[in-house]
């Protein structure tokens, strides 16, 4: 599965090793960029050739074109995870940007760029070797991914392992939690309730794949969506805050202030999704719209821990309506880029704690509870002695 932030199993390791050789092939990358190197090599020699400036600006424009698709196939977790594996210079969209600068900025010294874009596609081309290589070894090993998707889509859970601080107990709650909130999104977006049906399980870095109903899954990525929009706001207040306490320019009041608008956004964003979620809800389940909201404010806080989501699409054999489902789900899963985790979380920090309930149909589940901090004013008054029924003071 697509999704081992920071970490990196050897199917992971597969499957980003496959999406890189399967890109380049497809959109002949490499090649394009060959055809580039060699033509800007026969323009130092014959810089008045008319044939060889209407062939490199052809393979300049089919090299850029190609990038662009690169680009959109890739999702922020799969970039990231090329980064990891030294791939990111290689894989990066402004590559073909990078390259018709130099050419243009040079026009006059051919041998600029030539020197630019031998060096890189050397560079680029070894790096390849090597991703072909490894995934034929790992291939012979017999590791590969399952390459497969069950229905129309799915979406799979990368939970890391300080969550749950490998502790076999609050794991098994975690994977509650999960089947829990694809099951209530299920009931809220179909009409009713169905088994959360497991499709594939790591258990080196925990990753759950799990198959759920089509809409169930849109509404899913567009609520994440909405909270890593959200998020971007919230880190400059925090950033904000960090700096004036540090720098002793603003008082409590205006720290208290900044604080407050960071529980206000993130209640906003509760409320404005679980209202999303439950907009054409038809069934007659009174407490769904407060178990929505519970598993909302629940998975938003353990994002901010490290979690994260990531959905595949299966268009072949998919309906029209399906199809439509589908690419909104695709350009979701495309647009998901989640916070980097901070040392101290802002959904379960200070304000906000996990309880475990043991009552409430949560099966023990830690669930986020909000709990302001107040300061309390104690007036002392002198205390009057008792008196007697007669209206006299006792001694």
């Amino acid at each position: 599965m697509v999704l081992f932030r920071p970490n990196m199993t050897s199917q992971r390791l597969y499957s980003i090793l496959k999406l890189i050789d399967s890109l380049d092939r497809e959109l002949s990358l490499q090649s394009t960029l060959d055809q580039i190197k060699e033509t800007l090599g026969n323009l130092v020699s014959s810089p008045a050739q008319p044939t060889y400036q209407a062939t490199l600006a052809a393979a300049i424009a089919s090299f850029t074109e190609a990038v662009k698709k690169m680009a959109e196939s890739i999702t922020p977790s799969q970039a990231e995870a090329v980064h990891e594996i030294g791939g990111a210079e290689f894989f990066d969209p402004s590559m073909a940007g990078k390259i018709t600068d130099s050419i243009q900025s040079n026009a006059m010294t051919p041998s600029v760029p030539r020197d630019l874009v031998q060096d890189f596609a050397t560079r680029r081309a070894t790096f390849l070797t090597t991703v072909r290589s490894a995934r034929q070894a790992l291939e012979k090993l017999q590791i590969t991914d399952s390459g497969t998707v069950v229905g129309p889509a799915d979406v799979a859970f990368l939970i890391p392992r300080e969550i749950f601080e490998n502790q076999l107990g609050l794991f098994a709650k975690e994977l509650n939690f999960i089947s829990r909130l694809v099951q209530d999104f299920t009931e809220a977006r179909t009409g009713k309730a169905e088994p959360v049906v497991l499709q594939e399980l790591s258990s080196s870095v925990p990753t759950i794949a799990l198959v759920a109903a089509l809409p169930a899954l849109n509404m899913l990525g567009t609520v994440i969506n909405k909270f890593l929009d959200a998020w971007k706001k919230i880190e400059e207040i925090r950033q904000m805050h960090s700096k004036l306490s540090n720098m002793g320019l603003s008082s409590k009041v205006a720290l208290q202030e900044l604080t407050e608008e960071i529980t206000t956004t993130i209640t906003e964003v509760v409320e404005e999704s679980t209202t999303l979620v439950m907009a054409d809800y038809a069934g007659n389940r009174g407490d769904l719209p407060n178990a929505i909201r519970s598993d909302i404010r629940r998975l938003y806080g353990q994002i901010e821990r490290g979690l994260t989501v990531e959905f595949r699409v299966q268009p072949q054999g998919a309906n029209e309506e399906q199809k439509k489902a589908l690419e909104q789900l695709s350009q979701v899963a495309k647009e998901l880029k989640f916070p980097q985790i901070t040392a101290g979380p802002l959904l379960l920090g200070s304000g906000e704690v996990l309880e475990d309930v043991e009552n409430g149909g949560n099966g023990g589940i830690p669930i986020v509870r909000h709990t302001r901090r107040t300061t309390k004013t104690t007036t002392t008054t002198k205390k009057e002695p008792p008196k007697e029924k007669d209206g006299k003071e006792q001694s």
